[in-house]
């Protein structure tokens, strides 16, 4: 699965209560993945353990609407 299919999912935070934006990133040491959490006031969350860029877009997809909006 292509990083632009996640993209439903990573929108511009325009609005306060806007949902958090999420996106994978492969880790700078070793083969894994992870995804950043990141809310519109500027905190920001990892979620570490993908062994695949599809794996984290698999999670982002099944947890978007359960990431809180504000952390």
């Amino acid at each position: 699965m292509a990083l632009e299919t996640a993209s439903v999912h990573i929108a511009f935070m325009a609005e306060p209560n806007e949902e958090p934006v999420m996106m994978p990133f492969q880790d700078k040491v070793g083969t894994g993945w992870h995804v950043i959490v990141r809310y519109h006031q500027g905190h920001e969350r990892r979620i570490d353990g993908f062994a695949s860029e599809s794996e984290a877009v698999d999670w982002i997809t099944a947890n978007s609407a359960q990431v809180d909006k504000q952390p």
